[in-house]
């Protein structure tokens, strides 16, 4: 099975072997959505995995690792067209909001472009990250299936220096390929 990892840094690819497709797309949703795109063109993977950091609404703790249900978007906001918040169309008209990912988790990760520092505008949110719902997006369209694996680096709102967060990292990143090979047994 050919299975893509996307994540915004090589530092959270590092504890993926070359067994993975290994994709860095840089930060935030827009470039997530570009590269995995992309990597889906060039390899036609039958699975892909956005990884990294997450930061939690308060549900989940610093160091956990997890796969989750389902990513939204807090950033698309049409309703001024009668649409909800987080949902925008797709090229056939068709509206999208939640991306259903992981059939066996509850979790729901909210992606913005923006970093979280305060509650999400969309209710129901245990975590915010960056690139999840861009690398969902463009796994959906290609109709290949999708998960977000992410590390609690941090709980949204507590000010945590950039330092921290590096630390934090290094030091979690090597649980994020057994919940992968976790999600791929469910699949």
């Amino acid at each position: 099975m050919k299975v893509l990892v996307v994540a915004s840094s090589d530092q959270e690819l590092k504890p993926f072997s070359d067994a993975f497709i290994r994709t860095v797309s840089g930060v935030g949703p827009i470039l997530a959505a570009a590269a995995t795109a992309s990597a889906i063109l060039e390899h036609k993977p039958d699975a892909v995995f956005s990884v990294g950091s997450a930061g939690s609404y308060g549900s989940l703790s610093v160091g956990d690792c997890v796969s989750f249900g389902s990513v939204v978007t807090p950033d698309q906001d049409l309703s001024l067209f009668h649409m909800k918040r987080g949902c925008t169309l797709l090229p056939s008209g068709a509206q999208i909001g939640e991306i259903r990912l992981d059939m066996s988790s509850s979790l729901v990760l909210a992606t913005s472009g923006t970093f979280a520092s305060s509650p999400s505008l969309i209710a129901g949110a245990d975590a915010a990250d960056m690139e999840a719902y861009g690398v969902a997006l463009s796994a959906f369209i290609a109709h290949i299936p999708c998960f977000a694996v992410k590390i609690i680096t941090d709980i949204v709102g507590d000010g945590m220096r950039l330092s921290e967060y590096g630390f934090r990292l290094r030091d979690l990143r090597e649980r994020m390929p057994a919940v992968v090979e976790e999600a791929l047994r469910r699949l």
